[in-house]
């Protein structure tokens, strides 16, 4: 086994809710987005700092990948409440060294309305968006607005009472295997394009683009057209 260990450092302790729980996740990042390798054990949130111990088989790490920490907590309900602004990179071969993850109040980390009108340049063009991305169980959406620095994203997260985010400032990357990563100003939300046929269960109609819409509360995955 591969121990990470450290302490979770985070303002606003005296707030916390009954029954908020600490997790601590270690990912693996590649050309098709992340996928989770671990989890520690859901633990009392009992103040900052707050240590963590996080244990995972050598036989699913390998030479030359890069890993990251994700520490989240949670209240009773299962919402996050704290979360980093962006993960922390660890380097395998150093494990037993100590790690300290920040987190931040998830309230105080969502968009906040524009105190004014956007500029010209900042506002979503009009006409369709550029590149469209959806899913199912649950049902999201993304959508890709202009480009270069008037580049938006919006997404929506649930079908009844969907939760609509818009995000300006997005950057754009385009991985040697054509892959393609947006993702928002302050790290908090990525949209991951890859190549391949892909097809939502509930459309006959198949798209040449997976998406994988990365959020500090969870990872969405579903099907992409357009030009990314």
């Amino acid at each position: 086994m591969v121990r990470f260990h450290g302490s979770v450092v985070y303002q606003g302790a005296g707030s916390l809710p009954p029954g908020a729980t600490l997790i601590v996740s270690l990912y693996e990042r590649g050309t098709v987005g992340t996928r989770v390798l671990a989890h520690s054990s859901p633990v009392p949130a009992s103040g900052s700092p707050q240590a963590f111990v996080l244990e995972v088989p050598e036989s699913l790490l390998r030479d030359g990948h890069f890993y990251v920490l994700r520490a989240l907590i949670n209240d009773a309900a299962g919402r996050p409440l704290w979360i980093q602004a962006a993960p922390a990179p660890v380097d395998v071969a150093v494990a037993s060294r100590p790690v300290t993850l920040w987190l931040i109040n998830m309230a105080a980390s969502l968009p906040k309305p524009a105190s004014r009108p956007l500029a010209s340049s900042q506002a979503v063009p009009s006409g369709p968006p550029v590149l469209v991305a959806d899913g199912i169980r649950p049902t999201w959406a993304a959508r890709i607005y202009g480009i270069g620095g008037a580049r938006q994203l919006r997404t929506s997260v649930g079908a009844d009472a969907p939760l609509r985010q818009s995000y300006r400032g997005v950057s754009r990357q385009r991985l040697a295997s054509g892959v393609v990563v947006y993702a928002t100003a302050d790290g908090f939300v990525t949209l991951t394009i890859s190549p391949g046929n892909c097809r939502l269960l509930a459309r006959s109609r198949s798209m040449v683009w997976h998406a994988i819409l990365e959020t500090p509360a969870a990872t969405y995955r579903g099907c992409a057209s357009g030009i990314p």
